[in-house]
């Protein structure tokens, strides 16, 4: 078995190191290979890597062991490399310059990716795992309504009360309101009940901006009102907006926050944006299929094939085309559960105290002095990344359970010095010829890491003499990795002649990713006779 997980990681890693010889086109080259002739800028050019290879090569490491760890039961590893390869993904769907080819690639991996989350390791979120929604969706374009021809299906109107959404029904309708009430019940009865969570919190804010009430049951077949949820498509959060539209709607996301996770603060952006969109549309059914797949894809459609009816539209994507069916059988059952054999009892709304803290804090010491569990913080504080509230701002507003507030912020001032805040990161400046992966190497951290602490989105941002943030270990690496003396030993292995990095793996029975981690190097690092090694083994191993 343990041949079989080695040749695995040593095969997903000789993928990781192929490029993509595809043809690109003319402007995109130039872009790329783009030099300028100061000597500066010359000096400059040794400090530049693929920012897309690199953390390329990390999400596939970081999804690589989170296969192994599922091998080993490993519950914690596992979601551990998964949150941090779709962290990655994230990151370099936000590239500056993501050619042709990157782009395929990307979105193959991002398939396998969600289809092994959620057929092997669902669990990890429960029934709402973060890509549960769109696999069902998927399944439900692909197998259960694939037959029936774009208008070619009567529909039936249920419901068109002025001031609320038109509800209508068709064959294609009935097939998905079938589908999730039959095999998908249990998933669909848990994104019922988490509807309870937040109806009476984004409700509000649905009415505020003028729209209709059912425009509410749009997150449900977005993400199953999971703040946590994250598709294919690079989408995040319960209205599952990708980072451009979500930047343009004022909702922020860098190394320590991503506000499309943020209940309230994403609802105010989905509420802004599909009014907009109405304005554009004037009809609500074309407006949420641009909400799905974008103003310009809506209005080549219209424009192609000369109607403004969004059931005769053919050429709309096919996922946008069954994305209002299955918004309507969501409506259809959300509206009377009972009726398709679903319980009504939804969980109570979410309820939170906040303190606002001045600096920034652990969430360990958050969790120590207000006696709440670090994953209940989590829960209440799903917009922010990191194990601690965010540095370089004034003032950030903390949500807490009801009754956890008073007296909060005078017991975190009170805490003895060495439990105090310290710095996040060190700072390291660009000497000649060093680059990401060296930096990375040097501090042991991850290439991921010091992109996302640095804003960087294009190589060229790299320069000599520029002084660059280091994340400190704590916030970045798998707490699995740190051993501790009661339940690990240390061993300082001296490599040998004919050693590599598999064989030293199968022996001591670790993982090449976390002797690369406990070491501080690259997967694709070289290593060389006399050279020594940490590794860390269980004690009684």
């Amino acid at each position: 078995m343990r041949v079989i997980i080695i040749f695995l990681f040593t095969s997903m890693l000789a993928f990781s190191q192929t490029k993509s010889t595809a043809p690109t086109d003319n402007n995109s080259k130039n872009i790329i290979t783009s030099t300028v002739n100061s000597s500066n800028d010359k000096e400059d050019s040794e400090n530049q890597e693929d920012l897309f290879d690199l953390l390329f090569s990390d999400a596939k490491s970081f999804y690589v062991e989170a296969l192994i760890s599922g091998f080993y039961r490993d519950t914690t590893e596992v979601k551990y490399c998964f949150d941090r390869t779709f962290e990655i993904v994230a990151e370099i769907s936000e590239l500056d310059i993501l050619t042709p080819p990157q782009s395929d690639e990307l979105t193959r991996f991002c398939e396998k990716l969600t289809f092994d989350y959620q057929n092997q390791f669902s669990y990890l979120n429960g029934d709402t795992g973060t890509t549960g929604v769109a696999f069902i969706r998927n399944y439900i374009s692909e197998k259960v309504i694939d037959t029936v021809k774009v208008g070619e299906d009567d529909l039936v109107v249920l419901d068109d009360r002025p001031g609320h959404l038109p509800i209508v029904s068709s064959k294609k309708i009935d097939r998905i309101v079938s589908y999730l009430s039959g095999s998908q019940r249990r998933h669909f009865q848990s994104f019922l009940d988490n509807a309870g969570l937040y109806k009476d919190l984004m409700l509000p804010i649905i009415r505020e901006y003028g729209l209709p009430e059912e425009l509410f049951y749009l997150a449900l077949i977005e993400s199953g009102f999971n703040t946590s949820a994250y598709s294919y498509a690079h989408a995040a959060g319960p209205w599952q907006f990708i980072a451009g539209t979500g930047a343009r709607y004022g909702l922020k996301r860098n190394w320590w926050v991503d506000e499309r996770r943020d209940p309230i603060k994403s609802t105010e952006a989905a509420a802004h944006y599909l009014k907009d969109l109405y304005s554009q549309f004037d009809d609500w059914f074309l407006a949420m299929a641009a909400y799905n797949c974008g103003e310009m894809n809506v209005w080549r459609a219209i424009r192609l094939e000369g109607t403004r009816d969004f059931w005769k539209l053919k050429i709309l994507p096919r996922q946008t085309r069954d994305y209002i069916p299955t918004f309507m059988a969501g409506i259809i059952i959300a509206q009377n559960p009972e009726k398709f054999g679903f319980t009504n009892t939804p969980k109570d709304t979410w309820k939170w105290e906040e303190v606002v803290v001045d600096r920034s804090y652990e969430f360990e010491r958050i969790s120590k002095v207000a006696d709440v569990p670090v994953p209940v913080l989590k829960q209440f504080n799903p917009e922010l990344r990191r194990w601690v509230t965010p540095p370089d701002v004034e003032s950030y507003v903390l949500r807490v359970p009801v009754t956890k507030s008073q007296g909060l912020l005078e017991k975190l001032h009170e805490l003895p010095p060495a439990e105090q805040p310290k710095p996040e990161w060190q700072t390291h400046r660009v000497k000649k010829g060093q680059t990401l992966h060296f930096i990375a190497n040097r501090y042991g951290t991850t290439v991921s890491a010091l992109i996302a602490v640095n804003n960087i989105t294009n190589k060229n941002q790299l320069r000599v003499g520029q002084t660059i943030r280091i994340p400190t270990d704590k916030y970045y690496a798998p707490l699995k990795y740190k051993a501790t003396a009661s339940t690990q030993s240390k061993i300082t292995y001296v490599v040998k002649r004919g050693d590599t990095l598999t064989k030293i793996a199968s022996r001591y029975n670790v993982t090449i990713a976390k002797i690369c981690t406990w070491n501080h190097f690259s997967t694709k690092k070289a290593i060389y006779p006399g050279q020594k090694i940490v590794i860390y083994r269980q004690s009684n191993s």
